[in-house]
């Protein structure tokens, strides 16, 4: 039967070689995991071995507008009064008071080690070349925030995402199903026909001359009849086949040598 033979092929779906990829897969992407924080780890090592001022220089310029904007909405919020849309106090053409240019000074003093001179906001006017200074200084102290972030982490000391245990299962179904079907239709027909025919004179004056009439009659029939029948026949075969794989893992730490 071809559902059997179908059966009989169930080493062609390569099972095996599916679950023995998949567990590759796996622990490839787990090792690679690993791989990619050690080359973060690695990289904030880099970054904090280089001096505040060092650093200052090469990052200033990598700190993105909305991060700039995040911390002037934090230090100076926009008022009531101030221009739509407007979510700070620090925009074009808006004017600072006392207090909130010595707030926003205090928020940009950097340490000593920056190499860089801090800088004085006045209660003024903010003019674009102004506004220019205040978006710069932001923009430095930013980074030296940042800095100072991956001195705390190297402090810290290595953080690492592990599996602790898990488990790998793979499953396969099979179903084959085979049917046939015959069916046969028979009919029945019947037809009869009847004639009668009559020659000759007709009446006494005609019986005298021409003697007795005489009649014929011809009967036909026609018969066709078949047996009405019906077949069906089916066969079939389900076959459900559960293969399963389960590994309980859990990953470990391997000590590096310590450098002389």
């Amino acid at each position: 039967m071809s559902a059997i033979s179908n059966a009989s092929r169930l080493d062609e779906i390569g099972f095996p070689e599916f679950t023995a990829s998949l567990i590759g897969s796996t622990f490839d992407a787990l090792i690679s995991a690993n791989i990619r924080q050690m080359e973060a780890y690695t990289e904030m090592l880099e970054q904090s071995a280089k001096i505040l001022k060092d650093y200052i220089n090469e990052t200033k310029d990598d700190i993105t507008g909305d991060e700039v904007l995040r911390f002037l909405e934090e230090v100076l919020p926009a008022l009531e009064t101030d221009a739509e849309g407007e979510t700070t106090r620090v925009y074009k053409d808006s004017t600072l008071t006392a207090a909130e240019a010595s707030r926003l000074t205090d928020k940009l003093k950097l340490p000593a080690e920056a190499g860089v001179a801090d800088t004085t906001v006045a209660a003024e006017k903010l003019t674009p070349s102004k506004l220019n200074t205040i978006l710069d200084a932001v923009a430095i102290r930013l980074a030296a925030n940042k800095y100072n972030l991956i001195q705390n982490v190297i402090k810290q000391g290595l953080l690492r995402l592990v599996i602790e245990n898990g488990v790998l299962e793979t499953r396969l179904h099979f179903s084959a199903w085979d049917r046939r079907s015959y069916t046969r239709k028979t009919s029945s027909y019947n037809r009869t026909s009847s004639t009668r025919r009559k020659t000759g004179a007709s009446g006494l004056f005609s019986s005298l001359f021409s003697g007795p009439s005489i009649s014929s009659s011809r009967n036909t029939a026609l018969s066709v009849k078949t047996a009405s029948t019906s077949a069906n026949a089916s066969s079939g075969t389900n076959i459900n086949i559960f293969g399963g794989v389960k590994l309980n893992f859990k990953t470990d730490y391997l000590p590096l040598p310590e450098s002389d």
